[in-house]
């Protein structure tokens, strides 16, 4: 039962960094020229880590149940 909170919780977390890294890349895209390439990189490492923190859980949860 404590794995699967564990799990919940890092879904969460990885849902938090998906958004996270998302609201960064919109606001290089709405700044324009003058906004930072690095913002942009740090969205896109935010979002690929959250992606794969999320499918790594799901697959446990799933490998619990299944």
């Amino acid at each position: 039962m404590s794995s699967l909170i564990i799990n919940g919780v890092v879904i969460i977390i990885s849902i938090a960094l998906i958004t996270r890294g998302k609201s960064l890349r919109d606001n290089k895209s709405s700044s324009g020229i003058s906004a930072s390439s690095n913002e942009t990189s740090t969205g896109t490492a935010l979002i690929v880590c959250g992606l794969l923190l999320f499918l790594t859980h799901i697959v446990k949860i799933a490998e619990m149940f299944g």
